[in-house]
This record gives structure tokens, sequence and C-alpha cells, in this order.
């Protein structure tokens, strides 16, 4: 059976490759800060979660390895944003004089580093797949070459993509073989954190996972657009 471990799999596009994973056959866990939210479906099991938490991670790892010996999929997905991190002050992470140490590091320590810690601990369970993939959801704020307006610096979410990026392609030098990985623009996703977007979750997250089904050995540890193409850094 394969499968999955999706990250922020209760809302946005966490859940569309929660419902894209089950419609494939997948067994998928869904990480979430509040699982009690997320109606029961077959062949789903939600994880609570919570990101800011090394131990609430550790959990997590000790209830899917108990109903998995394998993944074949871990989808780093949950984030926050300039105002999901700032509780709506987002000055305090956009705005160079209103900058504020520990909004910008709550955001990197969700957005970089936990994502990484995931692979770390999931560790054991993907290296038993013949084939496994990590996929790091980016963002085309991590380039200079964004391809949406953005009207302020952004600075925190725009850097902690932009790490995330190199994570991904640094995590190569640990990696066994079998593991595969990449980060990934998903484009303008119609979510709670950006209402205006244009995508569906669904069927990005279709096209996500594309890539790693018409794999190129070009891709590992390279940010791509959702389409599969290279996005300039």
């Amino acid at each position: 059976m394969m499968t999955a471990f999706v990250t922020g799999g209760g809302k946005g596009l966490g859940k569309g490759f929660v419902d894209y994973l089950l419609d494939r056959g997948y067994v998928v866990f869904s990480g979430e800060r509040q699982p009690q939210n997320t109606p029961q479906r077959e062949n789903l099991h939600v994880i609570p979660l919570d990101l800011s938490s090394d131990t609430s991670i550790a959990q997590s790892f000790e209830l899917v390895s108990v109903q998995t010996d394998h993944l074949d999929f871990l989808v780093n997905n949950a984030g926050v944003n300039k105002d999901s991190a700032t509780n709506n002050h987002k000055e305090k992470v956009t705005l160079l004089q209103d900058l504020d140490r520990e909004s910008l590091l709550n955001m990197i320590s969700i957005n970089t580093i936990a994502p990484l810690l995931m692979v770390k601990t999931y560790l054991p369970l993907l290296m038993k797949a013949e084939k496994s993939f990590v996929v790091n959801v980016s963002s085309c704020r991590a380039s200079y070459h964004d391809e949406i307006p953005n009207t302020s610096a952004n600075y925190g979410y725009r850097a902690s993509k932009t790490a995330l990026n190199m994570m991904t392609f640094c995590s190569l030098t640990d990696l066994p073989t079998n593991i595969k990985t990449y980060a990934v623009h998903p484009g303008s996703v119609k979510t709670d954190m950006n209402p205006v977007g244009t995508d569906m979750p669904y069927d990005q997250a279709q096209k996500i996972l594309a890539i790693a089904q018409n794999w190129k050995d070009e891709f590992n540890g390279k940010f791509l657009r959702y389409d599969g193409t290279l996005y300039p850094l």
C-alpha cells in the first residue's frame, strides 16, 4: 500500500494533497494542529502535529510508525505567512521600521526549520520505500524573479522560503539515493492565506505530485514550478 504524510492537511493546499492522494488509493497521514475538526475518511489517519514543537514532531512519528513501515511521500506543506505568523500584525515581518526579531524567528522556525526536522524524524520510514519523495512547498516569493506582484518587502516570508529552497538542496548531501526531494512554487492557490488565489488546491496538488510521477534526475534538490519547470533563483 502506498503511503503519504502531509503537514497542514486539514485545509487549503494541504487538504488538496490529502484529497488527491486518497483518490489515488494512498493511505494518508494528515498532520494537523486541530485534528478534531477533520471528518473521518477511509484510509485517512489524522495526526496531531504542532510544527513549533520538537516533542510534537517526535510524537507524530511514534503514532505513524506503528501504522506503517514506510512512507512514499512526505509533503511539507504547512507554513505561515505575514498575517498568520504575526496575529495580523504583518508590519512586524514586512516593514523595516517595525521588524520584530521574535516574529521573524517564528516564521523561519515554521517555514524553514520544521520541514527539515520532519525529514530528519521521518527518515527511517522514507528509507524503507523503494523510492520515496520529500516535497517542500515553497513560493515564488523565494526568487528574485517573483512572478506575482508584491507590494511590501515581506522580509520574513521571502527569507524563510528562500532558506527552505537551500535546505532542500543541502539535504542531497545526507539523503540516501532512494529518497528524492524538490521544493516547489505551487501557483496562486486559493486558500485562507491567499483568498484571492486563482488556482484550486486539488488541481495544484495533482500537478505538484505529477512531478514525482514523471521524475527526472535533474529535478533532485531543485526549486521547481508546479508544472515541473525550473524556477529561476
